[in-house]
């Protein structure tokens, strides 16, 4: 029995394909990990850089031929994936090229098939095959079971068969971790393996499935535009990939505080429960800043990523409204490079399409010191206070504009209240809903839009509940608990009630207003979905 892995980087390529520095720092990572006797403990690790196409096809020849039927044979790849003009995946060697046509040059390549048919003819019943690299999700296309059922699996490799886990789906492209030697997937497996926090079971080893479940966790955390996934032949996914150190307080210092962040923050109970574990365990304060920097790293960078993305839309707004299609489609191109989904940015856009929309549009002729500033003209816009029956929306917005979220939340619900004629009965119907007069929902909207800079208002909550709703069967129950989850009214499949709700900037999106939505879910009275028709209707 042997553990025995390959581990190809391609860096340097030729013309048409950037140039990945970061998958050689890739395999120098992974064969520090699986060599490691206290971790993966693998007999043995062969790195192979930058090869030509004839010697990579060869390295994974040797890897899967004459191999015993308990042997683990791991391939690990971290390079460009492409695609042939009929969609067929092919691993990118140093001297991949495309012809005068832009397709690929197939014999420049190693295609997955071939691994595949390697994979198959091979005696070894544990094969792991794990790829970095664009388009990768394609290579489980055909992949197919080979049938051996008098091997007698060993207890302590676990699971017997196939499996590939891939950064990304077969259409999805894979990205670098910017600031980072590594590229985004192949840090959280390294991760994972290294610290022991892909143990989620606590059994002091790493499977295959539990290493994939928490790379996935941590890379849609920092680039959720990548959907790591893992294919199975068998009972692949049980494969024991590495052991975990038992005993070590750091490693279970950090397993507790990855179960007390949420959302990027400890809250002020969690602080406390840590501060004890802390203490028990025997870490001085610094060890354990240093371990909850690194649970928390990946929210700061999706934070970074959005602002940047941010910052791009002002500078572009700033230089010409409405924006060109060319400037959009360099929006775009920029989101691709941030790794961030259209769900990820749509918050940005919408947040200053919504404020915009007041200005009056730059003559994209004019010189740029003569344009006034965006920021101060967002500043100055007129507050409309406007409202169809009467109702005085003055406190609300001095409320708002001092950040007093809360006594703001108190007002919205006495200024619908009023607006409605339910004063006396304190609540809102379904049927009150349906007929809320735009023009005050209008107001309400956008001072809770402005002044919270877009991350609370009705038409924020709008906006989240249509995505959603999209993608859910049960229309209104599941669509509302979803919903919760999103906007931070749910935690662990429980309802948090008003009194535990977040009344700081620090909220996620969409949490505020939540009087509304909280009251009439706790009375029984669900309206959730007639509030956002009206919204919809109301043009917002």
């Amino acid at each position: 029995m042997a553990k025995l892995a390959l581990l190809i980087g391609v860096s340097q390529y030729g013309a048409g394909f950037n140039q990945l520095p970061a998958a050689v720092k890739d395999v120098e990572a992974m064969q520090r990990v699986l060599l490691h006797p206290d971790l993966g403990d693998f007999d043995e690790v062969s790195p192979l850089l930058d090869p030509e196409p004839q010697e990579m096809g060869t390295a994974i020849e040797h890897l899967f031929g004459g191999r015993r039927r308990d042997d683990l044979l791991l391939l690990f790849f971290s390079g460009h994936g492409v695609k042939d003009e009929n969609g067929n995946l092919y691993l990118a060697s140093r001297a991949t090229r495309k012809n005068e046509w832009g397709g690929l040059v197939r014999s420049s390549a190693i295609a997955a098939r071939f691994v595949q048919e390697i994979m198959a003819d091979s005696r070894a019943n544990r094969q792991v095959v794990i790829l970095d690299c664009c388009f990768s999700g394609a290579f489980a296309e055909g992949l197919v079971a080979k049938d051996d059922s008098s091997v007698d699996v060993k207890r302590q490799l676990g699971g017997e068969g196939r499996v590939v886990l891939t950064s990304s789906t077969s259409t999805q492209y894979s990205f670098e971790q910017q600031g980072s030697d590594l590229s985004v997937y192949t840090r959280y497996l390294v991760e994972g393996i290294e610290t022991g926090a892909a143990d989620l079971d606590e059994d002091d080893v790493i499977s295959v499935d539990e290493l994939h479940e928490y790379a996935n966790i941590k890379v849609q955390k920092a680039a959720p535009a990548m959907k790591p996934e893992i294919y199975t032949v068998k009972e692949g996914y049980k494969i024991i990939i590495a052991k975990v150190s038992t005993g070590d307080p750091k490693l279970k210092y950090r397993k507790e505080v990855e179960r007390y962040v949420h959302a990027g923050r400890i809250s002020p109970v969690g602080r406390r429960i840590l501060n004890a574990r802390r203490e028990s365990f025997g870490l001085s304060p610094e060890e354990a800043s240093i371990i909850e920097a690194e649970v928390i790293k990946p929210y700061r960078e999706y934070k970074k990523k959005l602002h940047e993305y941010e910052q791009a839309l002002i500078e572009a707004i700033q230089h010409e409204n409405p924006l060109s299609d060319y400037t959009r489609n360099e929006l775009k191109d920029l989101q691709q490079v941030l790794s961030l989904r259209n769900e990820d940015v749509a918050p940005i856009e919408m947040r200053f399409n919504a404020l915009v929309s007041y200005l009056p549009a730059q003559d994209s002729n004019v010189t740029e010191l003569a344009r006034v500033d965006l920021d101060n003209q967002l500043k100055n816009l007129t507050d409309n206070l406007d409202s169809e029956r009467e109702v005085d929306y003055t406190r609300l917005r001095d409320l708002l504009a001092q950040g007093k979220w809360q006594k703001a939340d108190r007002e919205t619900e006495a200024a619908m209240l009023k607006a409605s004629g339910r004063e006396d009965e304190g609540w809102l119907r379904e049927e009150d809903m349906q007929s809320f007069p735009c023009q005050d929902l209008r107001t309400i909207d956008q001072l809770w839009v402005k002044y919270s800079n877009g991350r609370f208002g009705f038409s924020t909550q709008k906006r989240i509940w249509q995505t959603i709703e999209e993608t859910t069967q049960n229309a209104d129950v599941e669509t509302w608990k979803y919903f919760g989850d999103n906007v931070g009214w749910r935690l662990q499949d429980s309802w948090v009630g008003y009194k535990n709700l977040i009344f700081t900037l620090d909220a996620p999106e969409g949490h505020l207003p939540g009087w509304v939505f909280v009251s009439g879910f706790v009375a029984g009275g669900f309206f959730g979905s007639g509030l956002f028709d009206r919204v919809e209707n109301c043009g917002l």
